[in-house]
């Protein structure tokens, strides 16, 4: 199971650095017409691609015990985990854009409002915590029962509208409301064994996922060529249906390919550096005089979005300090990694690291 949610990984990358290398508008990235085939194929995705990277979250996501001790230790981590390579990588990210000229908000509201795709980890993180926080008050055997609790709270709050969202998107609230569905369907799925095995075996599975999928992806196009127009509470309800629709139907179609599953592994780097290496490209374009081909110049970014980061990674990885500041790993576990991936490497080879 663990190469089919790899792969899984790689399929967000792959359509999360079109999305930025695209632009989530015509004043962003290529500054395509809404019109326009690539902008129309990057928004057909736009209600799918981070609920599934917080569905998959939710699958891995360890169990809380109710002990303060684990969770104290729990929150400890992912705040490394998270909230330091948001720090460091944003701040890199911010001051990129500012040598560019690119229009931002003062660099200390970046850390505790939304900035960028770093809101994810802003995000990520309150949801993480709330959850480990609420299983220790309650206590562990309830943990189920509040991942269900959570995730109704989320499509009552955002999808639904019945609780008032804060007018600043203070530390990515907002944007945690709207994951909390998914990281807490991910996992339920992992947490419930008997559904879990269900959705990966039965001779039903894998023809509903194929169908939720198509369905998802249909009207996601539909709404990126704007032959569907929706606002308000109708338009919050069928982000969260496509959002299940794509995360499911992958779950049940149990996609796998080794190369990947491989590029999935270092899903976490992509998501952090990939937008470094679209801007390049997209600054490179504009500044030549926007020559070429517009698939061509799309299909470079994408190209150079999705290596870039893993070749960065490998000489992040030189440096344990560099290795916590930017991708939040302690030094054992970075001397963990490389011993691992050196024994598993055919002789002469050098390790293709995380």
């Amino acid at each position: 199971m663990r190469a089919e949610i790899d792969t899984l990984r790689a399929i967000v990358c792959l359509i999360l650095v079109l999305h930025h290398m695209v632009g989530i508008s015509p004043a962003y990235g290529l500054e395509l017409p809404l019109d326009h085939p690539i902008s129309i194929l990057s928004h057909t995705t736009e209600d799918m691609r981070m609920l599934i990277f917080s569905f998959i979250s939710g699958m891995v996501f360890a169990r809380a015990t109710g002990l303060w001790p684990d969770a104290r230790t729990t929150i400890r981590k992912k705040a490394r985990r998270l909230l330091l390579p948001m720090l460091s990588v944003g701040t890199l990210f911010w001051l990129a854009r500012r040598m560019a000229g690119t229009a931002q908000p003062p660099l200390p509201l970046t850390y505790v409002t939304s900035f960028a795709h770093f809101w994810f980890l802003q995000a990520s993180f309150l949801i993480m915590t709330t959850a480990v926080l609420l299983v220790c008050l309650v206590g562990g055997s309830w943990h189920r029962h509040i991942a269900a609790g959570l995730g109704l709270l989320g499509i009552a709050w955002w999808g639904l509208g019945l609780i008032p969202l804060p007018a600043t998107n203070w530390f990515s609230i907002t944007d945690a409301t709207f994951l909390l569905p998914f990281f807490m369907s991910g996992y339920l799925t992992t947490q419930t064994p008997n559904v879990r095995q269900a959705l990966r075996s039965a001779p039903w599975a894998r023809p509903l996922g194929a169908l939720l999928l198509a369905v998802g992806l249909f009207i996601g196009f539909r709404l990126a060529t704007q032959d569907l127009i929706l606002t308000g509470t109708p338009r919050r309800l069928l982000a969260i249906a496509l959002g299940f629709s794509a995360c499911f139907g992958l779950l049940m179609l149990r996609p796998h390919q080794a190369r990947l599953a491989d590029i999935g592994t270092k899903a976490y780097v992509i998501y952090l550096f990939h937008v470094f290496f679209t801007a390049a490209v997209t600054l490179a374009w504009w500044q030549l005089g926007t020559p070429g081909n517009l698939w061509a110049v799309t299909a470079l970014g994408v190209l150079l979005g999705m290596p870039g980061p893993i070749l960065l990674q490998r000489l992040i990885l030189r440096s344990p300090v560099a290795a916590q500041t930017f991708l939040g790993l302690p030094a054992n576990k970075v001397r963990d990694v490389l011993r691992k991936e050196k024994e598993r490497a055919p002789a002469g080879a050098r390790p293709s690291n995380l």
